[in-house]
């Protein structure tokens, strides 16, 4: 199952989006992303590549393991 495209906006209107209709003249459709009212929201902030390692370690990329 594909997912649809996300973006987040920032500016006059701020939040994250899910692109419903992209026109060949590039003008978009969004709606509100609602995903993230379903999930608990998480104060934090993501983990920064070197932190990520130290927790997780080396994990197999796609197709191993």
């Amino acid at each position: 199952m594909a997912s649809e495209p996300h973006v987040i906006l920032s500016g006059d209107i701020v939040g994250a989006y899910v692109v419903k209709k992209k026109s060949a003249n590039g003008e978009l459709t969004l709606v509100p992303d609602t995903y993230p009212t379903i999930v608990p929201a998480f104060s934090g902030r993501p983990a920064t590549p070197e932190e990520f390692q130290a927790l997780f370690g080396d994990l197999p990329t796609d197709g191993e393991g």
